[in-house]
């Protein structure tokens, strides 16, 4: 941990640049939010028809199989639908079956839409298998590095990253730069990273590799309260494609996180929901309820969200949300330490961790909620809302000083934990005084 003063800079600083004015401007991106043809879900649409009709004439051909997944995959990156991730990970089995001792490429595909569903475990398998079979070994060792990162398992990533050749490739960086910011929680670092990665292919037309690139750079500047060039990022990626919704959902969050424009972020998220029918967007306008004290339209939303996430396809897509709603919301402990316990079993993370060292402290466990985030979550996980558990679970146990130092630390990242939250930390720390 950093010492006290730092983060009550970090405070002053965070609490001053939210006194220059709005960031987002409705003029900027309102010509998004029309509907117009969606050229990349075209062109999508018409290979995939080729590929579905070849595979269908027949059935055992393994390029038909893989490239119909594949486009499946992509299609559901705009579509939203968890049917087309299911329906393309029972083709790349399918393709797997007949090239699995001959060519890792299809246990790749399968450990990909593996870490997409959240189904980790699973995902370390199919990367343990290719790399058995050792072929296109460069490819499966950045998959290695991204499925143990998810996994908790640090050791494993940084040997992973350490292997490879090539310290100022792309793929090196973007990993490096997540490493940097989600192991040793130095954000500036990954930024750094991750705009070196940018200038390595900003030359580069690819649409989908351009708007990865602009909207994670976008989210970072956001965690580190750089609000103007997140949103220029944002604004950057929906020219180059305006139907990529990580984006304009990017946009309602600083609408709504900094800006406290609520009519022009409710907006963004309604057109969302019209274009890209997911579970998330109900969760934003909760949030947006409850900043408005509207508690009864925020326990609608939440409420319609929990059934949407109910759905057996997604898995553990929603787990941490799911986690959220009963800690925090509902107050439900029993569910909570239910929801921690399995999600520790199948991902033994350092946030998985403060999750169960929360639902602990919330079931009255003190002592074991302690020991449980001295072991595995302090100094291992950065994430805003487990800094808040932690400085929750020091103030039950009567250390104010510690208390005080996580919930400073909490506060910092208080734009990408929303409003609501700022609130209860700043309830927090005024009850330590």
């Amino acid at each position: 941990m950093k010492p006290i003063y730092y983060y009550l800079l970090i405070s002053l600083l965070i609490h001053t640049s939210c006194q220059q004015g709005p960031v987002t401007n409705s003029k900027d991106y309102v010509v998004y939010l029309q509907p117009t043809p969606n050229i990349s879900l075209q062109q999508i649409n018409t290979e995939l028809d080729f590929w579905q009709t070849k595979l269908q004439k027949t059935p055992g051909d393994i390029i038909a199989s893989a490239k119909t997944a594949a486009l499946l995959t992509r299609r559901f990156t705009y579509s939203g639908k968890i049917t087309e991730l299911c329906r393309a990970d029972s083709l790349f089995q399918a393709a797997n079956a007949l090239t699995r001792t001959s060519s890792s490429a299809s246990f790749r595909s399968l450990a990909a839409n593996c870490i997409t569903q959240h189904r980790f475990a699973q995902a370390q398998q199919y990367v343990d298998s290719a790399l058995v079979l050792g072929d296109d070994k460069y490819l499966t060792t950045l998959l290695e590095f991204d499925v143990s990162m998810e996994l908790g398992n640090r050791y494993r990533a940084r040997k992973a990253l350490n292997s490879l050749a090539g310290r100022n490739s792309f793929e090196y960086l973007i990993r490096e730069a997540k490493y940097k910011d989600h192991v040793e929680g130095d954000l500036q670092a990954a930024i750094t990273l991750l705009e070196k990665a940018w200038h390595n292919i900003k030359d580069n037309h690819t649409p989908a590799l351009y708007c990865w690139i602009k909207t994670n750079l976008a989210d970072l500047y956001g965690h580190a309260n750089r609000y103007r060039e997140s949103y220029q990022c944002y604004l950057d990626a929906l020219a180059k494609d305006p139907h990529y919704y990580h984006a304009l959902k990017g946009i309602a969050w600083l609408a709504f996180s900094h800006d406290k424009d609520l009519r022009n972020a409710r907006r963004i998220v309604r057109f969302l929901q019209q274009r890209h029918p997911v579970p998330d967007y109900e969760l934003l306008l909760s949030q947006m309820a409850a900043f408005e004290q509207d508690s009864i339209r925020s326990k609608q939303h939440i409420t319609r969200f929990m059934a949407a996430a109910a759905n057996d396809l997604y898995g553990g897509m929603y787990n941490k949300y799911l986690f959220h709603i009963e800690a925090n919301e509902w107050k439900n402990a029993a569910r909570s330490l239910q929801l921690a316990e399995k999600e520790v079993a199948n991902r033994p993370t350092p946030e998985a961790f403060g999750w169960l060292a929360w639902a602990y402290c919330q079931q009255g466990a003190i002592l074991k909620a302690m020991k449980t985030a001295r072991l595995y979550v302090a100094d291992k996980c950065f994430e805003p809302e487990t800094l808040f558990y932690l400085g929750k679970i020091y103030q039950a146990v009567g250390e104010k000083k510690m208390a005080r130092q996580y919930l400073l630390a909490a506060k910092e990242s208080a734009f990408e934990l929303g409003p609501v939250m700022h609130r209860q930390i700043n309830k927090s720390l005024k009850d330590l005084n």
